[in-house]
């Protein structure tokens, strides 16, 4: 039987916990049939994207 190794949170260097915490806040409109909406989110420094995505995207995934 083989077993995956264990991930060890206290191993992780202090680039890759700067990777994580370079976010920030900001407004995002989204548009759709109803008109456009704005709301605020979290987003990654680096490529924008959401660290937490909302529950609306999930729903509109096929």
């Amino acid at each position: 039987m083989s077993t995956r190794p264990q991930s060890n949170p206290s191993a992780d260097t202090d680039a890759d916990k700067t990777k994580r915490d370079d976010t920030f806040e900001t407004d995002i409109s989204e548009s759709g049939d109803d008109g456009t909406t704005v709301r605020q989110a979290e987003v990654r420094e680096g490529d924008l994207s959401e660290t937490h995505p909302s529950t609306d995207d999930k729903k509109k995934s096929p």
